[in-house]
């Protein structure tokens, strides 16, 4: 039979239960800066490592440090630019098909309004049937043999 702490451990990695939210880890200032060029370079992180003062060999490190601000910030920059996206649908409706390129532009358009969840939404519809069910038996005991 699993222990109190062995069944919270499972369940928490396993993602049974609902989880708290985690808090928002404060960066250092050279993170920060390593944040910063990396956005403002467009996203080459060994020149942003570089600018930041980072060595090379503290990547994979660093990366798994900042990995949440850098999809936060990600996340910001396409919202930022969401409204584009929708006046570039829009204008698509008009558009004759003289304009270079337009079918691009029209998918990258609708990649980023679903990405930032204005375009179309998805949904999963999951129907589970249990076959099997969990049989939980009594700890094994000596036999006791009765003489008569």
């Amino acid at each position: 039979m699993l222990k109190a702490a062995e069944l919270e451990k499972l369940t928490t990695k396993m993602n049974l239960l609902p989880q708290k939210p985690k808090q928002k880890k404060e960066l250092t200032e050279k993170q920060e800066a390593f944040v910063d060029a990396l956005i403002d370079n467009g996203g080459s992180v060994p020149q942003a490592m570089k600018t930041a003062g980072y060595e090379p060999t503290s990547r994979s490190w660093l990366v798994n440090s900042v990995s949440n601000e850098i999809v936060e910030r990600t996340q910001n920059y396409l919202a930022s630019h969401g409204m584009k996206a929708a006046n570039n649908l829009i204008n698509a409706l008009d558009e004759d098909g003289t304009t270079p390129k337009g079918e691009l532009r029209l998918k990258a358009a609708e990649s980023l309004l679903n990405r930032i969840g204005i375009g179309s939404r998805e949904t999963v519809d999951h129907n589970v049937t249990a076959i099997h069910g969990v049989v939980l038996l009594p700890n094994k005991q000596e036999e006791k043999i009765i003489e008569g």
